[in-house]
């Protein structure tokens, strides 16, 4: 356009003055096209973003049990003949038995897709098992308030939510009324606080959503952080180590024991090390329990606890 424009400006057929004005007038064309093309991206990603909001917004909101007992929470658990089945037909658990009393560490182990989490996720009544029993300090579980039995469970996730506030905010969640001196102590039990340290701005540095700023071993740590934070007669780790080395594992494991003295852990993880000092653990495959003991015990067995055991080792030389 400005090569035609121009040798016309020069031949005299045109004016300069028009040469210009039909320039801004191009110009004032293309910017329109250009942002077109970007609102119909963003148009793309907002379709999708409604469609998740209305798709929460229309999930039936969870009964509150207003009779719910509201006991003494210490941490005896009695699983008894538990089975569940999820609304599609598939049953990730049958027939579980098991017992645990206040202050034992319990492992969890199995396969991907073995029902280890649903066990939790059944103990937390996000869901409710359709036959047997599960009995904690003596009380039925179905009987006891949502929020009064969530409020004394502590749980840490495999893949933790941060929120794009400070590390210090993120940990502080659990409890808004912690002093920084407890928020600290709850770092150094999650092998964090150094890591915190060495930020620039320390526990004001900011983590972006979904903790986009630190590496996933930071990201579970802060998260585990956040959990102990609170005293709970009851933790869940569901493979909350799986980014961490084994030395930081270690390190976390210690200071929990240390920590949390009297308190039910239960711990999930495909990582023998990390299970081997629990006071029983729990082999879980296809929904079945398959074995059940100490570490000693069961590497003494020929079953998969073992192989999985003889296989880590091999690894680890």
């Amino acid at each position: 356009m400005l090569f035609v424009a121009v040798s016309w400006a020069i031949s005299g057929r045109i004016t300069l003055g028009t040469v210009l004005l039909f320039t801004v007038y191009i110009r004032n064309l293309i910017w329109p096209i250009r942002h077109l093309g970007r609102v119909i991206s963003d148009m793309g990603q907002a379709f999708v973003a409604f469609d998740r909001i209305i798709e929460i917004l229309e999930k039936p909101v969870e009964s509150k049990d207003v009779s719910g007992l509201t006991p003494e929470i210490k941490g005896n658990i009695v699983f008894k003949n538990v089975s569940f089945q999820y609304p599609d037909g598939t049953s990730p658990l049958k027939n579980i038995s098991f017992e645990v009393k206040q202050g034992q560490t319990v492992g969890i182990i199995g396969p991907t897709g073995c029902g280890k989490s649903s066990l939790m996720h059944l103990l937390v009544r996000l869901f409710d098992y359709d036959e047997g029993s599960i009995l904690l300090d003596g009380h039925e579980l179905m009987d006891i308030d949502k929020k009064w039995l969530r409020s004394h469970i502590g749980i840490v996730l495999q893949e933790p939510f941060l929120f794009s506030k400070t590390v210090f905010e993120n940990i502080r969640i659990a409890n808004p009324k912690a002093t920084r001196h407890e928020i600290e102590n709850a770092a150094r039990t999650a092998a964090i606080h150094d890591s915190i340290l060495s930020f620039e701005k320390g526990y004001d540095t900011l983590v972006g959503e979904r903790g986009v700023t630190l590496s996933g071993g930071q990201v579970q740590r802060v998260a585990i952080a956040r959990t102990v934070l609170k005293d709970h007669p009851i933790l869940i780790f569901d493979d909350s180590l799986s980014a961490v080395d084994m030395e930081t594992d270690l390190m976390i494991r210690e200071a929990l024991k240390e920590r949390s003295t009297g308190v039910t852990t239960f711990i999930i993880s495909h990582r023998i090390s990390t299970l081997a000092q629990a006071d029983q653990i729990i082999v879980i495959d296809k929904g079945r329990i398959i074995q059940k003991g100490t570490h000693d015990e069961l590497i003494r067995e020929q079953g998969m606890y073992a192989r999985i055991w003889a296989a880590q080792s091999e690894e680890e030389i």
